[in-house]
Order: C-alpha cells, then structure tokens, then sequence
C-alpha cells in the first residue's frame, strides 16, 4: 500500500484520482492549495505527490519547490497542467518536479508515471540514513551511534528511521501509527509500549540525543 497525497483544487479531477488510487489499495490524501500540499509535505510521509500547477494560495511551482527545501525533499512528485509549451516544461521541471502530465489525461497512464517514479526512488534511495552521528542502515536494518551499534528489534526500527527521516520536525502520533499498522490500529496503546522499548534500546545515548514526546501530538527526535 503506497500513500499519496493529491494537491489538485478542481474536486473532481481530485476525486476521480483519488478514487482511482483508492481501488488499487492505496491511501490517499488531499491538499485543495498549495499552501496545504506544503504543509502535508512537511509533516506526514507520502510515497509520491500529484501537484497541480494552477492552485490558490501557492501555486503548484512553487510549493514543489518548498517540498524540495524540507524534509521530504526525495519524494517523487508529478506535474498535472493544461498548460503544453516547452518553456512551461522546463519551469515544472526547474521547480522539481519528477513528471508533467497534461490534462486532460488518461488515469491509468497517471498511475502507471507514478509507480515507475515511486520503483526508481526506492531503487535509488541510499541504503544507510546518516544523521548526527546515527546511522540506519536500510537494507540490512541495523543502527548504529558513532560507530557503535544499536539493539533495535523491526518495529523500534521503523520508528527510529521515521523521526530520522523527518528530524527535527516532530511526527504525529497518528502518522507514526499508520506507518506501523495502517488502518489497521491496534486496540490498546502498543505505539507508547514501543517507544519505551527504543528508549531503553537507546539508553546508552542518552547524553547525545533523545525521542522527546509532546502530550497528545507526537514525538521527535532531539540531539544535546
């Protein structure tokens, strides 16, 4: 399941892809400006992004650009625009963009830009996540702190490696949440009980950073 956010300001090219996502078993989110889509960007995790150019507030250049200044500054994003002059190309592209897409256009070739640019991020992500001296290494899911290593069980290192990765924004509980479980959340608190086993995990470290948590909203990670 892929999570894909869609900042188009006409509902119904917006919920056409959405519901078009949705069929195939994704999740999806939506942004009706571009000041929004910025500010999904900044704080959830999406596998791709659906950027409209011509949106209120900020347009699609420039909150593409922003998104490229932040935190998920690698996440594959495609163009949607009615516009199809060269020079409109070359500033969708100048701004960061992955793919531009000219409405109107067909649904299934939508999707199939989208896995290939999610397939060719994935390849292409480095497998060893370096930040502050921490390092998480993807491929063969191990961590280590200046050198020394980390006991992290899988779940203690998926969350690690989503503070890493949105380091030093705090993430939300409930984003924390969907990225272990998905819609599937589990009953009672488990989130709490595996944050105080990576705390325990990272209690050797504790001089050099910690996973601070704000009541009711999330957590984030914070170096001394």
């Amino acid at each position: 399941m892929l999570r894909i956010l869609i900042a188009e300001d006409h509902l119904d090219i917006a919920e056409n892809i959405g519901d078009y996502l949705t069929a195939k078993g994704h999740q999806v989110d939506f942004a009706y400006d571009g000041a929004m889509a910025v500010s999904l960007a900044q704080t959830q995790t999406f596998d791709a992004i659906v950027m409209d150019i011509m949106m209120p507030k900020l347009d699609g250049l420039k909150a593409t650009a922003q998104i490229r200044q932040g935190q998920q500054a690698q996440v594959p994003i495609l163009m949607l625009t009615a516009k199809d002059r060269l020079d409109d190309k070359l500033n969708g592209f100048d701004s960061g963009a992955d793919d531009y897409i000219l409405k109107p256009f067909a649904i299934a070739e939508l999707y199939a830009r989208l896995l290939a640019h999610i397939r060719k991020a994935q390849n292409g992500y480095h497998s060893v996540m370096v930040v502050n001296g921490l390092e998480l290494d993807q491929k063969n899911k191990t961590a280590r702190f200046n050198g020394q290593p980390l006991k992290l069980n899988p779940t203690t290192f998926k969350i690690l490696t989503l503070l890493c990765k949105n380091h030093p924004n705090l993430v939300d509980k409930a984003e924390l949440e969907f990225q272990l479980w998905g819609d599937l959340l589990p009953e009672n608190d488990v989130l709490r009980s595996h944050i105080y086993n990576l705390r325990k995990s990272l209690a050797g470290c504790a001089d050099h950073f910690k996973i601070q948590s704000k009541h009711g909203q999330g957590y984030q990670l914070v170096f001394i």
